[in-house]
């Protein structure tokens, strides 16, 4: 089966829009079999385009590519049996630089891979447990450790949702501000991020942005069009100011 969703991304002061998620998906049952995001100017012209597949190695790592237009910017992760591969491709450089992660800690979490961490952790998180893991942070070609803890229950709208707020461990954490999502209490869909996005402004540092993932914005698609579609869609260099 194939689904799709859209999200938003706003300036959290003024609401403004920093740019714009599709997200195409291809399941089978409950499991993502492959995850294709386009990421899109406020008019909505797609200027990044990140393609998301289980790797074979480990349950919260999966192997990713995201390539932003704008930037030239590069960062993904491969994973073999003798390694996990991660690469950067910093923006103006024409080299893309790897390295070969050996020793790989079995809660090593990337990408996507932290939404089925949060699911496969919920009972404990709600039971008030900090739980603590290691996140692939491609930008450094390194993983950090950082810990994920349960802030209570909100509503978005007239929808209650679960709070999580993930943080660096250690000292680090006490400096950098923490990432919050939000998941419908009953589905367990992702339905808000706030917090440092894996986006980057045309300058090249990330966005802090809030992402909203509207229940209304999700569709259950009849084929695979959307998702091949999204696949080979040219990407813009820059967005119309």
């Amino acid at each position: 089966s194939y689904l799709s969703y859209d999200g938003t991304a706003v300036e959290p002061d003024d609401g403004s829009v920093l740019y714009r998620e599709s997200h195409y998906v291809a399941m089978q049952g409950d499991r993502v079999l492959e995850r294709l995001v386009l990421y899109r100017c406020a008019d909505g012209t797609p200027f990044a385009r990140k393609r998301v597949a289980d790797s074979p190695r480990l349950p919260w790592l999966p192997e990713f590519e995201m390539t932003d237009a704008r930037l030239g910017y590069v960062e993904g992760a491969r994973a073999s049996d003798a390694a996990v591969q991660v690469y950067v491709r910093e923006p103006g450089e024409q080299d893309t630089e790897r390295e070969a992660l050996e020793e790989v800690p079995q809660d090593l979490v990337g990408d996507a891979g932290f939404d089925r961490f949060v699911q496969d952790n919920w009972q404990k998180l709600l039971a008030g447990e900090t739980v603590h893991f290691h996140f692939l942070v491609p930008s450094r070609l390194d993983y950090l450790g950082f810990k994920v803890r349960h802030i209570g229950r909100e509503q978005i709208g007239d929808t209650p949702v679960e709070v999580f707020r993930l943080a660096l461990g250690g000292l680090l954490g006490l400096i950098v501000s923490g990432i919050d999502v939000a998941y419908e209490a009953d589905s367990r869909v992702l339905m808000r991020f706030e917090g440092l996005s894996n986006v980057r402004d045309p300058e090249g540092d990330n966005y802090v942005a809030r992402i909203d993932f509207p229940l209304s914005a999700r569709r259950v698609e009849a084929s695979p069009e959307a998702l091949e579609a999204a696949r080979s869609v040219p990407l813009a260099s820059a967005c119309a100011m």
